[in-house]
């Protein structure tokens, strides 16, 4: 009997816990309206109109701003992918031209290292000259038994860039990367360093 007596007392402090917890009283969890917020527009996107920058005083000489530029009958270059994504955070980026490099079945860490520094100055060099907005670059290594023997270097730009000055830029970065990258292989052959 006292057993039943002290498990009813028992049963109902639960009960009476229980009870106390589901309290209107307490502060419910409530979702967030997301709907008080302003959503950007493509219109807010479409109202920055991106300036060049002026010459760097470091480099030293004047370059080309690169508005004089006519293309030619073979530089039609206008971007095949279509820009979905306008009213995101920037421009679409898109891969302008790709260009393989070979650097030989014998390249080493060496060569890659007299490459990367043709290719900082060939994308600083398109990067003076016509200003383009988003431009970057990517490599990758394609070599089949070396991978340093073939390296594929992709220019990439702002879709509005692209189709204004892609091609003059493309193609003087990557004839200067080329140019740099020979000039200074003879000169590490000659001074013995490779």
């Amino acid at each position: 009997m006292k057993k039943i007596i002290f498990y009813t007392i028992l049963g109902s402090l639960f009960l009476g816990a229980c009870s106390t917890a589901s309290s209107p009283t307490k502060p419910k969890w409530r979702s967030i309206d997301y709907g008080a917020y302003e959503h950007p527009t493509v219109k807010d996107s479409d109202d920055y109109t991106a300036k060049p920058l002026p010459n760097p005083s470091v480099f030293g000489d004047e370059t080309n701003t690169g508005t004089d530029y006519t293309p030619g009958a073979d530089e039609d270059f206008t971007s095949d992918e279509i820009a979905s994504s306008y009213g995101r955070y920037t421009d679409v980026t898109v891969v302008a031209a790709a260009k393989r490099i070979k650097l030989g079945s014998a390249a080493t860490t060496k060569h890659m290292a007299l490459f990367q520094k043709a290719l900082d100055s060939g994308y600083k060099k398109a990067l003076r000259t016509y200003h383009p907005s988003g431009f970057t670059y990517s490599i990758a290594s394609v070599g089949a038994v070396n991978p340093l023997s073939d390296i594929e270097v992709s220019c990439i730009l702002g879709e509005h860039a692209a189709n204004e000055v892609g091609q003059p830029t493309c193609n003087l970065f990557f004839s200067t990367l080329v140019e740099q990258y020979n000039t200074l292989f003879k000169e590490a052959k000659a001074n013995g360093t490779l």
